[in-house]
């Protein structure tokens, strides 16, 4: 079976990486045969190589959840020395410089550099195409789809799904045939907005955002206390302020290196741009209006020392928070979006976990890709994932707020809901990275 993936993110990487698993454990039990076809995977990004060295991305969290699969992926190990382990996320307040609560106090996370877990994944890409058989798994960097087309029906046999593109800006366009193409490009997918699901395109929402990096004095410590002078930030901490919510994390192993991002709560002049897809460094001239306008929204806060943390901010980096309207169309014939592409949903944690456990459970599922038919297999999958992920897209925009800025009263209202919010969520937090979507029966 040929699959295309169609993005080289987390979502196409972890999807090439757990069918090639899915691979050698049937080869272990001797099960691959004519009546159950080996995959052929090939991952087509449209950047120009692995993402190296860069800061765009920011810093990501790793539930354990997503370590979990990591681990069998082969990454969790190679990622682990390169983050910071994080024992919860603390929800501060900005009003009253007190604690709000604790999300999963009793996991611990690992907040590692976006661009490390990319680069991460896709060497081990590499190394799985090294040691299989020639073309068996292959990357194609540079890629410009252009075109998705279908010949079949995805309910029989016959048939396959065409993929025209250019690479490297070569003149001469190429075509690739495969069984199935899964669309892993992102909340601005070309497979969802040119033939999945077109008229979704026109929904999606999103915000102004900004991060940047201060080394601290003192490893460890990041200069902000809270009202009663304990340290506001052990590990994470996100900030929620009538302005915008402020995440402040280390994110590298000696706690030297703390990583701060912005989420705004409105549409200010400075932001108006970023409803580019991508984010961007910010220019010289930029950096001084985005700092003050920073220190605006989130000064006179009983925080202490937060201000100066904000000050302490030499670079920065627009990025724009995009979500999707739960639900959706996920699949059409034989292509199937997932990751963001499928649900994109705030970044409150976990995102791109579910990006990667997407991928395992199609893994799974295409194990019986001798017995069903491409519709059936995809039926499967979004019937065993949809539940899992409207619950998902409930917590994480409760966590989220509205873009409005708050009140005097819907700040202390606030206040009093996020720890009702927290504690809803812990309590299903042993539940929630107890599951391992491999272990799952599959639908009769």
């Amino acid at each position: 079976m040929h699959v295309i993936i169609i993005g080289a993110g987390p979502a196409g990487l972890a999807a090439a990486l757990a069918l090639h698993k899915q691979q050698q454990s049937e080869s272990k039990f001797n099960r691959s045969s004519e009546s159950l076809a080996p995959f052929c995977i090939t991952i087509l990004e449209l950047r120009p190589n692995i993402e190296t060295g860069t800061q765009l991305g920011g810093a990501i969290n790793l539930t354990p959840l997503a370590l979990r699969y990591l681990d069998a992926l082969g990454v969790g190990e190679k990622l682990r020395p390169l983050g910071c382990k994080v024992s919860g996320i603390d929800f501060l307040s900005h009003r009253s410089g007190v604690s709000l609560g604790k999300m999963w106090p009793d996991f611990d996370s690992l907040r590692v550099a976006r661009h490390d877990v990319v680069e991460s994944m896709a060497r081990k890409v590499l190394e799985t195409s090294e040691q299989s058989e020639a073309g068996r798994v292959s990357i194609r960097y540079g890629v410009k789809v252009t075109k998705i087309e279908e010949s079949g029906s995805a309910g029989s046999s016959e048939g396959c799904v065409k993929v025209s593109y250019f690479q490297n800006g070569e003149p001469d366009g190429k075509i690739l045939e495969g069984d199935v193409l899964l669309g892993c490009d992102g909340i601005h997918s070309f497979v969802r907005s040119t033939y999945v699901d077109p008229a979704r395109e026109k929904r999606y929402s999103g915000r102004g955002g900004a991060y940047s990096y201060v080394t601290v004095d003192k490893p460890g410590d990041a200069g902000v206390l809270l009202r009663d002078g304990q340290p506001a930030v052990k590990d994470s901490s996100m900030t929620m302020g009538p302005k915008g919510s402020l995440l402040t994390t280390f994110c590298e192993p000696s706690k030297t290196k703390l990583y701060i991002a912005a989420v705004l709560n409105d549409t200010a002049e400075v932001w108006k741009d970023q409803a580019s897809k991508d984010g961007r460094r910010a220019t010289g001239a930029e950096t001084e209006i985005l700092k003050q306008d920073l220190l605006n929204r989130f000064s006179g806060s009983e925080l202490v020392g937060l201000d100066e943390l904000v000050a302490k901010c030499e670079e920065w980096f627009f990025f724009p928070v995009f979500m999707l309207p739960p639900g959706g169309i996920w699949s059409r014939g034989r292509i199937l979006l997932l990751g963001d592409a499928a649900h994109a949903m705030p970044p409150m944690g976990e995102s791109t976990g579910v990006a990667i456990e997407d991928a395992v459970l199609l893994a799974h599922v295409l194990s019986r890709r001798g017995e069903r038919s491409v519709k059936k297999l995809f039926d499967d999958y979004e019937g065993l994932r949809r539940d899992v992920i409207a619950q998902t897209y409930k917590e994480t925009v409760a966590l989220w707020g509205d873009a409005s800025e708050w009140s005097s009263f819907k700040s202390v209202m606030i206040d009093w809901l996020m720890w009702v919010i927290v504690l809803f969520i812990n309590r299903g937090g042993k539940s929630t990275f107890a599951r391992d979507v491999r272990l799952l029966s599959l639908p009769a």
